[in-house]
């Protein structure tokens, strides 16, 4: 008789820990980002009179929004939210005298169509910098500036093959006198091809220490062509954003003595890369030339007539300003006082008025008065604050980085005025905030 088996009975398996259900707003909040960030440069319409930054400006602010309803309906989780936490968060404390100095331009400016207009999206952009870093980790942010190199590679791609000829499907006229307005790629004109490409270099450069594998392979490529395609843009004022970023990230990445040898590596391979593109060599010398004979109006490409005009505004309205995004119908009143002083203006000029002053922090003089240089002073002095005592991981050198490139693009042309280079520079922004706020915060995404 054989003996009776004995018959452990099995206790259920217990089920694997999985992750929680992500909410469902949640996600279509990030998809929204992903979409402005992927296909929004993209983005043209050659039936529109301005068929590629209107376009662009028009999708973005949508999905801007979009992004920021998904992650405002999960609010309504939250049971109480007090008035110190926020403002102990760096964003809110940027935006809420800034929004609040820029709104009373309604009540003293001459032009309130163009005030009004122009704070829709000053709005919006307040909202998404703050919004952003309040609901999405550090992390997140990250990965989406990650994808930038994406749609970076793409349009610099373009723009490669639209110089060399090798594909141009965007024909345009009354570019003979300057074959560089050729180089559109996607962005409509080489000066927003160059700015564009300034962060996606910069995040490149930073990702090289940190990724293996093919990993390093793409990020190297989408690199090169970025670097390439800023270099082609034949843009000086991202070339000198570019080059002072890279000074930064590379001397806060690396011991001091290999940082520079692979800056003196890279300052002779820019040569090299100067010498070998005959039209950037062309402009250098050109440059050099004018500044050698004092035309420092030429060297800068007239741009000295809108920095004129917005310090004769600064001196005509210093208490309240122009008003929000009226710059634009006060520089004609504003050059013609200036011609009748005899103050000579750019005589190469195409277009009888400039629509920005070329110069982020002369504008925002302009535009906001004295309130407005203050309540940009303490933006600055929140985010020094925040750059200084953010955590010392692999993400500082290029916080600081990104940053300073933003402020020298900002001396020289109009980043945060164009939806292609803004938003990703309010991305970058708000993952730069969002580290200074410590540890993710309880429920942050």
């Amino acid at each position: 008789m054989k003996p009776a088996r004995n018959k452990l009975s099995r206790a259920p398996r217990s089920a694997t820990p999985t992750r929680a259900a992500e909410p469902f707003p949640l996600w279509l909040g990030r998809l929204a980002i992903w979409l402005l960030l992927l296909v929004v440069p993209l983005l043209f319409t050659p039936a529109a009179k301005e068929g590629f930054r209107l376009v662009k400006s028009m999708a973005s602010g949508w999905l801007v929004l979009a992004s920021l309803t998904f992650f405002a309906w999960e609010v309504r989780k939250v049971e109480s939210i007090r008035w110190a936490d926020l403002w102990a968060r760096p964003a809110v404390r940027i935006v809420l005298p800034i929004l609040a100095v820029a709104t009373l331009g309604l009540a003293t400016s001459a032009h309130p169509l163009h005030v009004r207009e122009g704070l829709f999206d000053l709005w919006i952009g307040a909202a998404a910098l703050a919004g952003w870093s309040l609901a999405l980790t550090a992390e997140r942010l990250e990965r989406f500036l990650a994808g930038l190199l994406i749609p970076g590679a793409l349009l610099a791609l373009l723009g490669i093959l639209q110089f060399h000829g090798v594909f141009r499907p965007l024909q345009f006229t009354g570019i003979d006198y300057d074959a560089r307005l050729a180089v559109t790629s996607l962005a409509g004109n080489p000066g927003d091809l160059g700015a564009f490409l300034v962060l996606p270099s910069l995040i490149g450069q930073g990702l090289l220490l940190r990724v293996r594998g093919m990993r390093r392979l793409w990020v190297a490529l989408a690199l090169a062509l970025s670097l390439y395609g800023i270099v082609l843009s034949q843009t000086l004022a991202a070339l000198a954003a570019l080059g002072v970023g890279s000074v930064l990230l590379w001397i806060a990445r690396l011991p001091r003595r290999r940082a520079l040898l692979l800056l003196g590596g890279g300052a002779a391979l820019a040569l090299v890369v100067v010498l070998a593109v005959a039209p950037l060599r062309s402009r250098l010398a050109a440059k050099a030339g004018q500044a050698l004979a004092g035309d420092w109006n030429s060297v800068l490409t007239g741009r000295l007539d809108g920095w004129r005009a917005a310090a004769w505004m600064v001196r005509e309205h210093p208490w309240a300003g122009v008003g929000h995004g009226a710059y634009r119908p006060e520089y004609v009143p504003a050059m013609n006082d200036l011609l009748d002083r005899g103050v000579q203006i750019y005589p190469q000029r195409l277009q009888p008025v400039f629509a920005n002053a070329h110069n982020e922090f002369l504008e925002v003089a302009a535009e906001w008065g004295l309130p407005g240089i203050a309540a940009l002073a303490w933006a600055l002095f929140v985010l020094g604050t925040v750059l200084r005592r953010g955590p010392h991981d692999a993400g500082r050198a290029l916080a600081w980085a990104g940053t300073a490139a933003l402020a020298v693009l900002s001396l020289a042309y109009f980043p945060f005025r164009v939806a292609l280079v803004a938003w990703p520079a309010v991305l970058f922004l708000a993952w730069v905030l969002r580290r200074g706020d410590g540890e993710p915060a309880e429920g942050a995404i």
